[in-house]
């Protein structure tokens, strides 16, 4: 078999270069969640800021500090501002190094889970179970004959028990891709229109777009993790009882209201900002609107930037699609039929939403799902594939 495709698959390029513009997007976007956990490491910053200013000018700081007058609002303690010039340039250096590495090391960490668990983790997440070609023949050889034909390594097959009709692909090359069909799909389509929805999965293990949209998954959900871990438990109330679910949101909600009226209201009074030199005021400013970042924006920065990746490759994959099979009509006779499905929904999660090869959601998913969908409209793919048809 052939291991360079011989199709369209040329997107490749394209899709490298959009993963690295993603990273760096991902990087822009992280940087103030960092900011906000920095408030963490602010003792043990000051501390080893003290014992470093200490070594560096031994009896001339203490001599600055037994000068410094303690103001009487404060009794004992010194404010921020009142600290030595010397102490405070260090203790800004430190911050900002700190932030920078823990940024770093994040994306380090998270790049490397990628590419080293990524598929895997996605698998678990969707409950798929590999499937072997006594196990289901009829998948196995029409997935060998499109991969034939499209010169391409055969994936792995998987199985979601689910009666919900879907299908997905994600891995980090075509040579580790994974492939994933539902038992819903192998049942609700006929071997003509199976045949489209898994030569449209095959444009993404080709194009290498799998790489751009595991990757992806992993933005989106560490972006929305933070507003996750916060209704996670009102969610989940709410599935177990309303009463319970209207008890969790009165206890939560004015847990977080209180955390950012405190965090905007504390710099109301005289305004601390002012009193501190510049490279300890960027940082305190950080850690002011770090926390409302992470919890209202980051999330829909992650949406958006999913919806101006996916979208339009859900087109580009119809299109090769077609091309590979020579038979639009039949993908477009598949996505009627998935659309018109009823019936149980996927245990989907999501970040993961736009690794399907339809929407698992639909119109039963949250609002900001529906403002940042992650697919282009099911009605809009049929009627591009009837055209090529025509």
């Amino acid at each position: 078999m052939s291991s360079t495709p011989l199709l369209v698959y040329n997107r490749i390029d394209r899709n490298r270069r959009t993963s690295r513009v993603l990273v760096g997007a991902f990087s822009m976007a992280l940087l103030p969640c960092v900011s906000a956990g920095a408030v963490l490491v602010v003792p043990f910053v000051a501390l080893a800021g003290g014992v470093i200013a200490f070594m560096m000018y031994g009896r001339a700081l203490a001599a600055s500090l037994e000068s410094l007058e303690v103001p009487a609002r404060t009794g004992s303690l010194h404010t921020v501002a009142d600290l030595p010039h010397p102490l405070l340039v260090i203790i800004g250096v430190l911050l900002a190094v700190a932030l920078l590495l823990s940024v770093v090391a994040l994306i380090a960490a998270t790049a490397y889970l990628i590419s080293r668990y990524g598929a895997r983790l996605v698998l678990r997440l969707a409950r798929a179970r590999p499937v072997g070609r006594d196990a289901e023949p009829a998948l196995w050889r029409t997935v060998e004959n499109l991969c034939i034909g499209a010169g391409l390594p055969m994936p792995s097959l998987h199985v979601i028990e689910s009666p919900a009709p879907n299908a997905l692909a994600t891995g980090r090359d075509p040579q580790s891709a994974a492939l994933v069909v539902t038992r819903g799909l192998i049942t609700l389509l006929d071997a003509r229109e199976l045949q489209g929805v898994i030569a449209h999965e095959l444009s993404h293990i080709g194009n290498h777009d799998i790489r751009l949209t595991t990757m992806l998954t992993a933005l989106v959900g560490t972006l929305s993790l933070p507003l996750r871990v916060v209704t996670t438990p009102i969610r989940k109330a709410f599935q177990s009882h309303w009463t319970l679910g209207l008890l969790a949101a009165s206890v939560c909600t004015p847990l977080l209201a209180s955390l950012v009226f405190t965090l905007w209201g504390g710099s109301s009074d005289g305004d601390p900002l002012a009193e501190l030199p510049l490279f300890i005021g960027w940082w305190a400013l950080h850690a002011t609107f770090a926390p409302v970042y992470a919890l209202f924006v980051a999330p829909l920065i992650g949406l958006v930037i999913r919806q101006a990746v996916s979208r339009q490759r859900e087109f580009l994959a119809d299109a090769d699609a077609a091309l590979l099979t020579r038979d639009p009509i039949g993908l477009a006779l598949a996505l009627a039929k998935i659309g018109a499905a009823r019936g149980d929904r996927l245990l989907d999660v999501e970040a993961c939403v736009h690794l399907y090869c339809v929407d698992p959601q639909g119109e039963r998913g949250s609002l900001l799902h529906w403002l940042f969908p992650s697919h282009p409209p099911l009605q809009q793919r049929i009627d591009l594939l009837a055209r090529m048809g025509a």
